[in-house]
């Protein structure tokens, strides 16, 4: 899953776990004097070690949770599932009523209340399929042909957090900001377009991390409305490695 983070993006679900924080992997803080001494690889790597270490992010198989919020004034919950190496589904129910979006690592769908599934076109397949990856994307980042670069330092929720720019080997661009003291995400930047091709900037912010079956993740999530507005959820139900039949990903017939 891109960047293994929960967020709300009703298209999207993506789990941001940033990552198990132990009594021995918890990553040492740093000082202000020591956050420009870092290189970008040696800040990726701190980022790993409290994502839980290569060795667990690796070996992980699937994983479930839900999300809880409202956007647009409308309420909604999400579940969602996923497993390795490249399987996802979203089930979603809100005012609007209930809809599904599936991906079996060939084909993508989506089922809209009562009506018939439908098989997604290519465009929403190879974004569903960007999605459904289950892997770490900063784990091995240069075999996958994908860059980063330090930007700087800024600032999230007050807090120091470095800037380290993402090009994936698609072209697309992020920016995921690693909080300077847990090395853990606290927000990312990314581009992305609407049905009609229109580009927009999106913002995910991550916080109220809790140790999940040894991995640290947030429990709540905060993103920034095409309408200007601030929207909130809450994560739960989180779980690691359960068993998911393949069937759960198929298209219904």
């Amino acid at each position: 899953m891109r960047n293994h983070t929960i967020h709300s993006l009703i298209a999207v679900a993506v789990l941001a776990l940033a990552g198990t924080v132990g009594a021995e992997t918890k990553p040492a803080a740093i000082d202000a004097a020591k956050t420009k001494e870092l290189t970008a690889e040696a800040i990726i790597q701190r980022h790993l070690v409290a994502l839980g270490g290569e060795k667990l992010l690796r070996g992980g198989k699937t994983f479930t949770y839900t999300v809880s919020g409202e956007k647009l004034g409308k309420k909604f919950t999400k579940t969602v599932h996923a497993a390795r190496p490249n399987k996802l589904r979203v089930d979603i129910t809100s005012d609007d009523g209930p809809i599904s979006k599936g991906y079996d690592g060939t084909i993508a769908w989506v089922k809209k209340g009562t009506a018939a599934a439908e098989k997604l076109g290519a465009d929403e397949t190879a974004m569903m399929a960007q999605h459904a990856e289950f892997e770490e994307p900063l784990v091995d980042y240069a075999k996958k042909g994908t860059a980063i670069k330090l930007v700087g330092t800024s600032e999230v929720n007050s807090l120091p957090a470095y800037d380290i720019e993402v090009t994936f080997k698609s072209g697309e661009v992020e920016h995921h900001f690693v909080d300077a003291k847990t090395f853990l995400l606290a927000k990312r930047t990314f581009t992305s377009k609407d049905k009609d091709g229109k580009a927009h900037q999106g913002t995910v912010r991550f916080g109220d991390y809790k140790s999940v079956q040894g991995r640290m993740v947030n429990h709540s999530i905060e993103w920034d409305g095409d309408d200007g507005k601030v929207y909130k959820s809450v994560v739960s139900n989180v779980k690691f490695d359960g068993t998911l039949d393949a069937k759960l990903f198929a298209m219904p017939k």
